[in-house]
């Protein structure tokens, strides 16, 4: 057997030696560092890929609960503030009507609940007396203050052709969900 090993190195000579040690040492190389670096890898790519493909359907069930009618119809209605805001939001317009110089007269106000909703309408009329830029930016800022709140109608009135101020009446509806 030794016979027969020293007979096959010399015809392979020095080269057909070393081209045997470097296949051994890459097999070496293969077998204890980048096959388990690759089961690595593969097994990184399955949980990536499993995450990925469970992100998705939880984005999709996400979505779904989120376009449901009774969802969306809770999201409209958190919206709107309760009827125990409508204090605080009076008191922004009287502050902007107070801010842009306006005088306001004493208002009608009138609540008017929905049977079959949820939403209720505060209808509130307003006299006022000033001039006809600070009456549209005041109508303008309570629409931008008060997202629930609507211009409904706006009459303007001069008494004389030269006079600087002009009545207006108001008529804003604040809507809020009923408590």
């Amino acid at each position: 057997m030794k016979a027969q090993w020293l007979s096959f190195r010399n015809r392979l000579g020095w080269q057909g030696m070393l081209g045997i040690a470097l296949l051994a040492v890459a097999y070496l190389f293969y077998s204890v560092v980048l096959e388990p670096v690759e089961q690595r890898a593969r097994w990184a790519r399955a949980k990536a890929d499993t995450s990925s493909r469970n992100m998705i359907l939880k984005a999709r069930m996400q979505d779904a609960e989120l376009k449901s009618p009774a969802v969306m119809l809770e999201r409209f209605y958190a919206f709107f503030a309760t009827d125990q805001a409508v204090t605080d939001n009076l008191a922004k317009i009287y502050s902007l009507a107070e801010g842009n110089g306006l005088v306001l007269r004493h208002g009608e106000y009138k609540l008017q609940n929905e049977k079959n909703g949820r939403l209720a309408q505060y209808q509130i009329v307003l006299p006022v007396r000033g001039g006809y830029l600070q009456i549209r930016t005041f109508a303008a800022q309570v629409l931008n203050k008060i997202p629930t709140a609507s211009l409904d109608q706006i009459r303007f009135e001069r008494k004389r052709t030269g006079e600087q101020n002009v009545e207006a009446e108001i008529k804003f509806t604040l809507y809020m969900v009923q408590t």
